[in-house]
């Protein structure tokens, strides 16, 4: 017996080796496969083939089917999800929606796992479509929830505001109008400043057609309004869809009909019953006509063509075997034989009754069940089931409610939150340009500060140069000219050195021009009158000085700084043209521009030549004085031509 247990032992170990084995080799098949080029072309053909509208769904289905079949092993996602997303699309146009659904949860599992947002959105979106399809409403609610709590965290406002367009239709299809109405509002909010005209229409008429269900008329037609609107101008049209406007349109006659208009109503629902639109769409006239058969019915109960008009249109309604129009058709004759004929009014709420509970439509059965009760006698099981379909829309109703109060407080709170961080970044947004305003404030202070403080030394060290001059030049003259005067009259003693006397008296002479060149002047009301002295004095018999247009400046308008700085460059060009130019002809002009003053001088001297110029200490120095006070010193000469020069500075 032991051995018969160790023998055992060592079969199933064996066993499980050659299993692990062989997964192991399947592994590798695996990844072999996920790297074949051929197989994935092969199977890109599946793929090309399911998205060809020339062949039939099944076949399309066949064909995505043996594409995921072979590109699940391939591990590429991005491959998966077409391959999911397009048969789940196949599923849901031939109308299997629990196969639809179960594939779109595989798909949302895939992109859960790769944390991938927008798929994940994507199956959200769609497991909502397929539920509700498939009249699982509570389902198609919660999806749709989750999809839209995504959307708004990443603020995808545009998406986010067409999953709660599919919220408020699902509220709306089960008669929960105030919760319905809400969650338009609130999508209102996030397709308003968008272009996507056709959902916010959509949203308008679910919020009217609230109203209207609540009674509450005025809002009703107001909101109805606001739809049409959005659809007056042809290009607008074309993108809400001239259907959708054409519902707004009946909406607005039923609107009408509900505050004992009938006239106004009747003539919009005779208008449309002859638009080739309506026409062409079945379900559409179909409704028109039984809207309009009805809401004469209302206007004269002893209308003859009401009742043809309302039979006219479940005829068209059972040919088109559109159920929840025959469910409206059904309500509507049992309200117009009410009275007349309690027998055909029982048998239309017994029709409505079972297309009702066909298309599971809770809040039709229940408003079906109200006649019936009323038209039958025994109605023991009617309302039985009547309390138990009260039951569970309110049930659903609640749930939907719960789940989006959850989400409304999120929202709220999130805005509540993004709120308070924009008022934070604002505040910080609005310090940072008090700090910047502050900062640059405090550098053009700074700056002016400083440009005053650079002029003020400048005009101290010219006014420096200038006293330091004056008192050269009283020094000059008065010790040293003096002193050399008292050896001439010593020399007068010996008249055998002419010699002596001549050099003592050129001495002399120098000294008083070095006086003269450098002496002071009033820079007040007489300094133009002090600066033509100047300039006159170094007129000669061979030289000719002409001045020109002096007394037109307006002296007393310029500071003295720029005063002295004119004065000595004139001096040091009258200095130059007295040593090396020898010119017969010398002429000053003065002239007053809009910029300043500008001062040309001119001589018919033996000229200079440029390089000359260049080196020379004397102009280099009057260049340097007239840029001290934002001037210019322009000179021009050749040789044997004179000099010319042009000085310009600001007023």
């Amino acid at each position: 017996m032991k051995l018969w247990r160790v023998d055992s032992f060592f079969i199933i170990t064996s066993v499980l080796l050659i299993l692990c084995n062989t997964f192991s080799a399947f592994s590798q098949t695996k990844i072999q496969t996920s790297l074949s080029q051929n197989k994935l072309d092969s199977l890109a053909q599946y793929y090309d083939l399911s998205k060809k509208d020339s062949l039939s769904i099944s076949e399309r289905l066949q064909h995505v089917s043996s594409y995921l079949k072979g590109i699940l092993l391939s591990q590429q996602d991005s491959l998966i999800y077409n391959g999911l997303m397009q048969k789940t699309w196949l599923l849901g146009r031939s109308r299997q929606y629990d196969s639809a659904i179960v594939y779109t949860h595989q798909l949302y599992d895939i992109a859960k796992q790769n944390q991938d947002t927008m798929y994940i959105v994507n199956a959200l979106n769609k497991l909502g479509i397929y539920y509700k399809n498939n009249n699982q409403l509570t389902e198609a609610f919660n999806h749709y929830n989750k999809a839209f709590k995504i959307l708004r965290i990443h603020k995808d406002t545009l998406r986010a505001g067409r999953i709660l367009l599919s919220m408020s239709n699902i509220q709306t299809y089960l008669g929960d109008y105030s919760g319905s109405k809400t969650t338009a509002i609130d999508a209102v909010k996030y397709l308003e400043r968008t272009s996507d005209l056709r959902s916010l229409s959509g949203l308008y008429h679910i919020i009217s057609v609230a109203n209207r269900e609540q009674k509450n008329y005025a809002e009703a037609f107001k909101y109805n309004e606001q739809a049409l609107t959005l659809g007056k101008d042809s290009m607008s049209a074309k993108t809400i869809g001239v259907k959708n406007i054409l519902i707004f349109k009946n909406t607005k006659a039923l609107i009408l009909a509900n505050q004992s208009y009938y006239k106004q109503a009747i003539a919009i629902l005779e208008k449309l019953v002859t638009d080739p639109v309506v026409q062409q769409d079945k379900r559409e006239y179909a409704r028109v006509l039984d809207n309009l058969g009805y809401i004469q019915w209302l206007q004269n109960k002893d209308n003859r063509s009401s009742e043809k008009l309302l039979l006219s249109a479940l005829e068209i309604r059972k040919e088109t075997n559109d159920i929840g129009g025959l469910i409206a058709s059904y309500i509507d004759l049992t309200k117009y034989y009410f009275i007349k004929d309690k027998t055909k009014a029982l048998e239309y709420a017994e029709e409505a009754y079972q297309n009702a509970k066909k298309r599971h439509s809770l809040i039709s059965i229940l408003k079906v069940l109200g006649f019936i009760f009323e038209l039958r006698e025994a109605t023991n099981e009617e309302a039985k089931e009547f309390k138990e379909i009260h039951n569970e829309l309110e049930e659903a109703n609640q749930s939907n409610r719960e789940i989006y109060a959850v989400t409304r407080y999120e929202n709220d709170k999130l805005t509540n939150e993004n709120l308070i961080l924009k008022a934070e970044t604002a505040r910080k947004e609005r310090q940072q340009v008090i700090y910047l305003f502050s900062t640059l404030f405090i550098f053009l202070i700074g700056g002016v500060v400083f440009y005053l403080y650079r002029q003020r030394l400048r005009r101290e060290k010219i006014r420096e140069v200038y006293n330091a001059e004056a008192r050269i030049s009283k020094k000059l003259h008065d010790e040293l000219a003096n002193d050399v005067y008292q050896v001439m009259m010593q020399m007068q003693n010996d008249q055998n050195d002419p010699g002596v006397l001549d050099k003592l008296e050129e001495i002399y002479n120098t000294t008083r021009d070095i006086s003269r060149e450098h002496n002071s002047f009033k820079t007040g009301e007489e300094y133009a009158t002090e600066l033509n002295g100047m300039l006159s004095s170094y007129s000669t018999n061979g030289t000719k000085i002409i001045i020109k247009d002096i007394d037109d400046i307006n002296w007393q308008a310029i500071n003295p700084e720029k005063k002295i700085i004119v004065h000595r460059t004139l001096q040091e060009l009258m200095v130059n043209m007295k040593k090396h130019s020898y010119a017969e002809l010398v002429a000053i002009t003065f002239k007053k521009t809009s910029k300043g003053i500008v001062i040309t001088y001119a001589d018919t001297g033996v000229g200079v030549a440029a390089e000359e110029i260049i080196y020379s200490n004397g102009l280099q120095n009057t260049e340097n004085r007239i840029k001290t006070i934002g001037g210019s010193f322009i000179f021009d000469s050749e040789k044997g031509k004179g000099f010319k020069a042009k000085i310009n500075f600001p007023n």
